[in-house]
């Protein structure tokens, strides 16, 4: 599929800038009725550059009122990633006895003409308006740089057990976990990463830290289990590009200890495109995350029309018991379902089909949510397109209790940073049963796909440009499979574009 001189379409559902660049999500936190998205931000470009915070706010995670720039570069540096958290009760002393905002970011400031001559600390900066306004502290920075480089994204969370908060950090490849009573003095507890996990050339970045219930826990199994997200970027050594993975594992508010192997790497999303990975904080009985919808590889290079990247749909966390021990699991946040439930189109099942290709729903919309539920039998090999023709496509391949997936995409755009890259067909897992449910959601500019077995599940994340309706489309290319009840495509794709449009004036 060739991109040249294509012009994409603004997402319907998947936050976008009003203009210029965004990576990363920062500071995502929900205070008083309003779920806040702070964003990494060059709204004077259509690439990186001097990052800055965009801010947007909603009601329902769906449609944002974009607000003024929060923090922009000065003579400090520029605003790299971080977090937002409520200070309830005002143990900082900024909002005279009264709830406010508190964000946490890495100042980034470049030492000489050379930009790897860097060195970066963290500073606070807070709102004592529901983040309307924002100053910085006088006295920044609370954690000064610390005489290596990478010393950034840092994420602030309660610890309940020891009454204190915990500020996680990306240090080169570590994560380092810093103590405090009144979230102005930090004190170092421990690091956490070496022989853990995935390490490339790139340093870790952007961690996230969470606690969990787990979902399905026998007697004698823990019932609630801590949650560490790290990001890896991209970097010559590394052919996939950037990506997250996670651990599973005990926080006693000083130490993280793991649960897994050392060796293990556990992808919160197998597609090329779901990178800088954080929750809302102050969401009380929910865990909500969104992620950048792009790869570090060609990022800089994909087709724009006067703002460059999304984030991915909102997605619930949960932690789920597996035979392979306790894995992170997603759903698609219920405000996203509700947004896509006007116009329905059930798939018929289908007791047995043979090698072949069939096509079982025509004129998909551009925007919609769809749900495949299948059974392969073993030995089966099934090629599923799930958007338009051969451009992006997922094969399922059954062995005798599992099913193995692999995704591949197409698409040129006539620069070399682009093509060399883009075009993928990689290895995505597997999940625990020969029956599947495959739900995904698709939107201008992207394809999310969720694979769900008995207990196991896989995402999988991609950008993906497309303008013309396509079908879905079930190839049997070895074996046989059955097609489930509960088969259906949802849309309401003019009612979600407008809410965005109007959203989208600055």
């Amino acid at each position: 599929m060739s991109l040249v001189e294509f012009s994409p379409l603004r997402p319907a559902l998947h936050f976008t800038p009003p203009m210029g660049w965004m990576n990363d999500p920062n500071g995502l936190v929900y205070f008083e009725g309003e779920y806040h998205l702070f964003y990494q931000y060059h709204p004077h470009d259509t690439v990186w550059g001097p990052m800055h915070w965009g801010h947007a706010v909603s009601t329902d995670l769906c449609r944002w009122e974009h607000l003024p720039i929060t923090l922009a570069p000065d003579a400090q540096g520029a605003c790299f990633s971080g977090s937002a958290i409520v200070d309830e009760h005002d143990v900082t002393g900024l909002f005279d006895g009264q709830p406010g905002l508190l964000a946490f970011y890495t100042c980034h400031r470049v030492l000489s003409d050379d930009p790897e001559d860097y060195e970066q600390s963290q500073c606070l900066a807070y709102s004592r308006d529901k983040g309307r306004t924002w100053q910085r502290y006088a006295s920044n920075p609370v954690l000064p740089a610390p005489g290596f480089k990478d010393f950034r994204d840092p994420k602030v969370v309660w610890h309940a057990a020891t009454q204190r908060w915990v500020m996680a950090l990306a240090c080169g490849q570590e994560i380092h976990f810093y103590t405090s009573e009144n979230l102005l003095h930090w004190q170092f507890a421990s690091a956490f990463g070496e022989g853990h996990g995935a390490h490339t050339q790139h340093p870790w970045e952007c961690p996230d830290l969470f606690e969990l219930p787990v979902e399905g826990a026998k007697n004698g199994q823990a019932t609630s289990r801590w949650v560490l997200i790290v990001g890896i970027g991209a970097t010559p050594d590394n052919a996939f590009g950037s990506f997250t993975h996670y651990f599973v594992g005990e926080f006693d508010g000083q130490r993280f200890t793991n649960d897994h192997s050392p060796d293990d790497v556990m992808m919160m999303d197998e597609g090329r495109d779901f990178y800088a990975v954080q929750s809302w904080s102050n969401t009380s009985g929910r865990r909500l995350a969104v992620a950048w919808l792009n790869n570090w590889q060609y990022a800089n290079h994909t087709p724009e029309a006067g703002w460059r990247g999304m984030m991915s749909l909102p997605r619930e966390l949960t932690l789920r018991a597996t035979s392979s021990g306790i894995q992170l699991c997603q759903r698609i946040a219920r405000e996203c379902h509700e947004a896509l439930t006007a116009v329905s189109q059930s798939i018929p099942p289908q007791a047995i089909l043979g090698v072949g290709q069939y096509s079982v729903l025509t004129s998909l919309p551009l925007v919609s949510r769809g749900v495949l539920a299948l059974t392969l039998t073993a030995g089966s090999r099934v090629a599923l397109s799930l958007q338009q023709g051969d451009h992006q496509q997922l094969t399922l391949e059954a062995g005798e209790e599992d099913v193995a997936l692999r995704y591949t995409r197409n698409g040129v755009n006539g620069q070399a940073a682009f093509d060399d890259h883009f075009t993928c067909d990689h290895a995505a897992g597997s999940v625990d049963s020969l029956t599947v449910t495959i739900e995904w959601w698709c939107d201008h500019g992207s394809l999310e796909i969720l694979v769900n077995g008995a207990t196991q599940q896989r995402a999988i994340s991609q950008v993906s440009f497309t303008q013309a309706k396509g079908s879905v489309d079930v190839s049997v290319l070895e074996g046989s499979v059955s097609l489930l009840e509960g088969s259906v495509v949802s849309s309401k794709e003019a009612v979600a574009q407008e809410k965005v449009a109007s959203s989208c004036t600055n």
